[in-house]
């Protein structure tokens, strides 16, 4: 009650010295201008007048010679009446009162204009001199004691908090009250005179009946740990500390990241309360939790695991290091790390070289067949060095966040050439002018136009095994179509062969060749030794060699051996 009303009356009392405050502005900011006018007016009145001010102010000075005169001879002569008839000589002090105001009403009339606005003016500024520097506050009786003067009753609910806390190491429990109850009285006094909580909190354990010694106090984020004679000693534990941590960077920043404070005051002198600084390195140098770790059991999963703990799995795949989303019965999974009792942070600057990707620019051109591509020019990836301010607690690292990063070595564009250009045929069949290859996504692109079914795939049939794929036109008509180059590459063979018939291989470099085999005969259109581009046609789809009917045998062999040619064709 006493604080809602004490905080009642003192922001009256703010607002109503702001108002007065902003009043005396405007009054000075209005009447600024007129009384410089008026001071110009009368020095220039003064300048004018002349000799006539100088005779005014000697009228003055005569006729208040003369007023003193007559005050003195009068008082003498009213002390004595005083003495043997005291009602005449009032009646006698009366008159002599008009006659002066009568005979010396020029004196009178400076007096009342000019000294008594000065006076007044004079003690204005005494009073608000004396009453700025004061202000309302609660009194705080304790145990029959005024112990300080307060804001509001909250600082002294908060002394009273931390003075339960420094007994209760004294008591051996883990919470303790201030039984005595305060009083409280609203009082005028000088700002100076107002106490904080720390003040306060010393008072109260002062007058608490138990024996105290001043110490200072040390707080881990807050909460009393406990007290050291010396504070020096105090701050060395801490320093010891830092300085075991060997950092190679001179410019890192080393603390810890609990808060420490250290409140110099009154505290129980005991052991379990103040400590000396073995002990209290000792504490510091301890573990506040061990390792936890988890067991697998049947049915776990690493998101259960981790919802089962409250962690998110990206958490527990970074305290797992090499875990992955595999996990096996009876496995051990860290849950959390140890923990010291204080930890120490170590913030640093961090230098790392990242690759910076190409691009991939494709370029048409007119020099390749359709459906195949080129490397004109290999892509290069560029670098850069990134600064990133690095967070490390208890040598764990724990966050990063990117400072710069400075491009030393741009990236080149790697240049993919894409043909346009038709493949053109002439002979029987049809099959004459200009035809667009396919392509679909593999490494080679479809040997035949026109002739995209697989009648027989790679691997073991009736009549044995199939060292490649045969390769016809849909509802038949196969006859004719046109073999193009898969890759680019050199041809190794273009000629007859009992199984093959007309057929030719090209080798791609890498341990690869193709063989094209059955082709027409008189259709080969490329010899041994001849440099060849993907798309490029090189015969036709014929029934050459040991076939039963017109397709293309088309294999893929890798350093000889055959292997399954659709991978290689994206199909």
């Amino acid at each position: 009650m006493f604080d809602k009303i004490y905080k009642n009356i003192y922001y009256l009392g703010l607002k109503s010295g702001y108002l007065l405050r902003d009043f005396f502005r405007f009054i000075f900011r209005k009447i600024k201008v007129p009384l410089k006018a008026v001071g110009s007016v009368l020095l220039a009145l003064s300048l004018f007048i002349g000799r006539g001010g100088s005779s005014a102010a000697h009228i003055i000075g005569t006729e208040t010679k003369e007023l003193l005169s007559d005050m003195r001879r009068v008082h003498s002569k009213i002390r004595e009446i005083w003495k043997t008839d005291r009602k005449n000589a009032a009646n006698l002090f009366f008159g002599y009162v008009r006659k002066a105001f009568s005979r010396h009403g020029v004196v009178f009339r400076v007096a009342v204009n000019t000294v008594l606005p000065v006076a007044a003016f004079v003690l204005l500024c005494v009073v608000v001199g004396q009453y700025s520097n004061r202000t309302l506050a609660l009194e705080v009786t304790y145990n029959d004691a005024v112990i300080g003067y307060v804001e509001s009753e909250a600082v002294y609910h908060e002394a009273q908090e931390q003075a339960a806390e420094r007994l209760a190491t004294a008591a051996k429990v883990e919470s303790a009250t201030v039984s005595e109850s305060a009083g409280y009285a609203i009082k005028s006094v000088k700002r100076s005179e107002l106490r904080d909580a720390a003040v306060l909190c010393d008072e109260i354990i002062e007058r608490s009946n138990r024996k105290v010694t001043n110490a200072c106090g040390i707080y881990i984020d807050d909460v009393f740990l406990c007290a050291v004679k010396n504070e020096t000693d105090a701050t060395a534990v801490f320093d010891n500390i830092l300085r075991s941590y060997n950092v190679d960077d001179e410019n890192a920043e080393v603390g810890f990241v609990e808060d420490i404070s250290y409140v110099q005051g009154l505290y129980p002198d005991g052991a379990e309360t103040v400590w000396d600084a073995s002990r209290l390195a000792e504490q510091l140098r301890s573990k506040k939790s061990a390792a936890q770790y988890y067991t697998v059991e049947a049915g776990d999963t690493v998101s259960g695991i981790a919802q089962k703990f409250g962690l998110t799995t990206a958490k527990l795949f970074e305290l797992n290091p090499g875990v992955g989303e595999t996990i096996k019965l009876g496995q051990q999974l860290l849950i959390s790390r140890e923990v010291s009792y204080i930890q120490v942070q170590v913030t640093k600057t961090e230098t790392r070289t990242v690759s910076v990707p190409y691009q991939t620019v494709k370029e048409e051109t007119a020099s390749l067949y359709s459906g195949t591509k080129r490397t004109k020019q290999k892509g290069v990836a560029g670098e850069q060095v990134v600064t990133e301010l690095v967070t490390y607690v208890d040598g764990v690292r724990t966050s990063v966040k990117e400072v710069s990063r400075e491009t030393t070595r741009e990236p080149v564009d790697e240049i993919i050439q894409v043909g346009t250009k038709k493949s053109s045929y002439g002979g029987s069949y049809g099959y004459t002018g200009s035809y667009s290859t396919t392509s679909y996504g593999g490494r080679f692109i479809w040997p035949a136009v026109g002739a995209y079914s697989v009648s027989s795939g790679f691997g073991y049939r009736r009549s044995g095994f199939h060292g490649g794929i045969d390769i016809v036109k849909p509802g038949g008509g196969s006859t004719g179509a046109p073999v193009v180059a898969a890759g680019s590459g050199t041809v190794v063979t273009a000629g007859y062969h009992s199984s093959y018939g007309y057929h030719v291989i090209i080798n791609h470099g890498n341990g690869i060749t193709t063989l094209y085999a059955h082709m027409l005969r008189g259709s080969l259109k490329v010899s041994a030794g001849q440099k060849v581009s993907a798309g490029q046609a090189i015969g036709n789809i014929g029934s050459t060699g040991n076939v039963t009917g017109p397709h293309l045998h088309f294999e893929v062999r890798v350093n000889g051996n055959r292997v399954n040619p659709l991978p290689y064709l994206g199909r």
